[in-house]
Formats: C-alpha cells, sequence, structure tokens
C-alpha cells in the first residue's frame, strides 16, 4: 500500500498506465492458463516458488525459533481385499488427530503418518502389492487420509507406509515424512492400551513402546505420548488448570506444548501451572522459585509456578494411601 501511495505521489497517470497493463497481463495469463492443455501455468509456479523456498531454508531452527511439528504415527487396520465395503483404512485411535489439530490449532507443519503393518511379506507371491486390487486400495486409503485431515481442520499432509513389521515401517516413515525444513521433530503416539498384559499381546504392545522410544532417540525427535480419558471435542470450552510436572530439565518443551494448546478455543479459557520438585537437602528453594520466576517472565509464558519439596510430596502421598 506505501509504494502504491508513492508511484501516485510521484507520477498518478504512469502509476496507472502500469496498473492497467499489469492486470491485462494478469488477465491474459489466467485466461490462457485455464484453457492450454499441457497444464497450468500458476500451479508451475507455485512448484517453483516452493522448491526455491525449502532449498533456501535452514533446517537448523535457532532455539527460540524452535516449534513443534507433528508426525502422528497411528496404525491403522486394512480393509480385506475381497471386501469392497466400509473404509479401505481403518483408524483405531481418532483422538491423536484431535490432539494434533488442538495442539497446532490448525497451523504448523503436521504429518498423519500410518502404519500398516502384515504378517504376509508385501513384495512376496501372493503379497499385498502382487495383489491386482491393491493399488485401488492404496489409492482409496490416500484418499481417506486427506478427507481425515480435512474433517479435523489439520493443514498437513498424509503418509501411509505398508510394511511387514512395525519396527520397519515406523523406521521408513520416520525418515521419509518430510522435507528440508519441512521436517516433523515431534513423534506424537497414544500410549498402547493394556501395555501391562500378560501374553503374547502385552509382548507386542511393549515392543512397538519400545521400538518408537529408541527410534525417537535415534533420529533425534521429541517423543508425546497422549495417555488417559478421551480428547475433548472441538466444541467444548474447558476451563480449570493445565498442570506440568517438571521432574527434569527438558530444554522447556514441556512449557512450549500447553502454551501453544491453549491458543486453541478448547483450552482458552484454562490456566497453566507448574511444579517443579526439589530436594530439601540439595536444593535453595527459594532461589529455585526466583530463578523460574524470571525464566518464565523473560519467555513471557503466562505460567504459574510452584516449588514442591520431595520429602512433603512423599509425605503427602503415604498420608493419602
Amino acid at each position: 500500500a506505501l509504494c502504491v501511495g508513492m508511484m501516485f505521489a510521484m507520477a498518478a497517470v504512469i502509476a496507472m498506465a502500469a496498473i492497467a497493463f499489469c492486470s491485462i497481463i494478469l488477465a491474459y495469463a489466467a485466461y490462457n492458463s485455464a484453457n492450454t492443455k499441457w497444464g497450468d501455468g500458476f500451479q508451475g509456479m507455485k512448484f517453483q516458488l516452493a522448491k526455491n523456498i525449502l532449498i533456501s531454508m535452514d533446517a537448523k531452527l535457532h532455539t527460540k525459533n524452535w516449534r513443534p511439528q507433528l508426525l502422528v504415527v497411528t496404525e491403522p487396520k486394512m480393509r480385506s481385499l475381497n471386501s469392497f465395503e466400509g473404509s479401505a483404512l481403518i483408524f483405531p485411535d481418532l483422538g491423536l488427530l484431535k490432539t494434533a489439530s488442538q495442539m497446532k490449532n490448525g497451523r504448523g507443519f503436521v504429518v498423519i503418518g500410518g502404519i500398516v503393518s502384515h504378517k504376509v511379506k508385501t513384495l512376496s507371491q501372493g503379497g499385498l502389492f502382487l495383489s491386482e486390487k491393491m493399488a485401488d486400495q492404496v489409492a482409496e486409503g490416500n484418499y481417506e487420509v486427506k478427507e481425515l485431515l480435512r474433517k479435523y481442520m489439520i493443514d498437513g499432509f498424509g503418509k501411509v507406509v505398508y510394511s511387514d513389521d512395525f519396527a520397519n515401517g515406523l523406521a521408513s516413515l520416520v525418515q521419509s515424512g518430510g522435507m528440508g525444513a519441512f521436517e516433523p521433530n515431534c513423534i506424537l503416539a497414544s500410549w498402547p492400551k493394556d501395555v501391562l498384559e500378560l501374553g503374547r499381546e502385552g509382548v507386542e504392545k511393549r515392543s512397538k513402546l519400545v521400538n518408537m522410544v529408541q527410534i525417537s532417540a535415534i533420529f533425534q525427535k521429541v517423543m508425546i505420548l497422549t495417555k488417559g480419558l478421551e480428547w475433548p471435542e472441538f466444541e467444548e470450552r474447558l476451563t480449570g488448570n493445565i498442570d506440568i510436572w517438571w521432574i527434569v530439565g527438558d530444554g522447556g518443551v514441556l512449557l512450549l506444548l500447553p502454551s501453544l494448546l491453549k491458543k486453541h478455543k478448547v483450552w482458552s479459557g484454562c490456566h497453566i501451572r507448574l511444579f517443579v520438585l526439589a530436594d530439601r537437602a540439595g536444593d535453595d528453594v527459594d532461589q529455585m522459585q526466583q530463578e523460574l520466576d524470571t525464566y518464565v517472565r523473560d519467555f513471557r509464558l503466562k505460567i504459574e509456578v510452584f516449588i514442591k519439596v520431595v520429602d512433603d510430596v512423599v509425605a503427602g502421598i503415604s498420608r493419602s494411601n
């Protein structure tokens, strides 16, 4: 607006002529790009612009510019190849999509990842990718992932990996789910249900959890696990407190995630409280309180800080039992 105003201030006639000339070129390009049979010219310009931006961006961000870019790990089940009814992919835990949507508030970089694991070798005789029906089902599954992104109001991408082993599929998903600076730095998954149950199923669930932790550590990703009650719906408006229990220093990730969560209208009415555990013998409680208040204030976070001495916490738990 300022540049246009300066143009008219210096030479109004020339400015009007320049705007009219640019408008004619834009209209001509839009009309011809719609009628050509070899593609949309503007689509090519967008692709070139996106490529240039990706190449020029530095993948290593400054600490203060770090934001969680989520890779949501799900394990959908594939419909039988002999059936034509129902969804091609059945997602068991859609609550993760609500978590990702509310945590990012529709912004940022999110990849909805699905790992379809089968006991049958995917490339062996009679395997998935030698089936005539598999190509159609894969295409249908990709379309359904896009529909889930739209339904849960997530501006992101979907990627489904087919593998005969969960660990290999997860490793492939983590390494291929992104490009350049647009690469997920957090893995979001749900805590396995009945993880402590006995038998083969319990061992398999615990093995998958350990695999996720190992792969997150190897590829330097933040691991976020959701556990407990069902995540709130988009129509709900919560009040109360979001409590953070800071047992060890984690670089501030636990402070950042609730602050981002509060930006969503579901959580905007909540207050954030930080509880830090201290040792009566080795820690100066008053100094810790002062330093943490300064830390929170410097980062402009609206968080109330409480110091809890370990001995008092243990005594409180003993009395409650």
